[in-house]
């Protein structure tokens, strides 16, 4: 069961959120079109649906390793500078998350002392804001996993 949590669960939250963002934005066209009225929460679910796919997606690509990366300079080098510069710009990359796990956190925390209701499914600024740093805890972590499996296989080619 965590196995397949472990696989998937990036998979299925995208897809949930993707759902949410071209059903609201289908129905806000039906809507608008057929019978000249709007959806008043149509348009914040389709662009909080598509936020969280943004941040899951990339959670999914840290676990995969499929962030862009320049490596045709890093494939002509030996392996000793080869696993050093990607181990490098993984400490730059996991030292950036941890930051924004911190920044976001601070800023989430900062909107508990006020109340701001979003306009249109009149729910709590806060409840919405705090998936960013639960996303940012999650590339984390895949971040973390990565090495840990890297280091499983007894450090044999780069960090994949």
């Amino acid at each position: 069961m965590l196995s397949k949590i472990d696989r998937r669960f990036e998979e299925v939250m995208c897809t949930l959120c993707l759902v949410v963002l071209v059903s609201s934005v289908l129905l806000q066209v039906v809507l608008r079109y057929f019978f000249s009225t709007a959806a008043v929460w149509a348009e914040e679910t389709a662009v909080y649906g598509m936020i969280f796919a943004v941040y899951l997606g990339a959670s999914m690509a840290i676990r995969d390793r499929s962030h862009i990366r320049i490596t045709m300079l890093i494939n002509a080098l030996p392996r000793k500078p080869q696993v050093a510069f990607v181990v490098l710009a993984d400490v730059l990359w996991f030292s950036f998350l941890v930051f924004m796990v911190v920044q976001t956190t601070i800023y989430t925390q900062l909107l508990f002392a006020v109340t701001y209701q979003t306009p249109g499914l009149g729910i709590e600024q806060r409840w919405v804001q705090m998936m960013i740093p639960m996303a940012f805890c999650l590339m984390v972590f895949r971040m973390a996993q990565v090495y840990w499996r890297w280091g499983q296989t007894g450090w044999k080619g780069l960090p994949l």
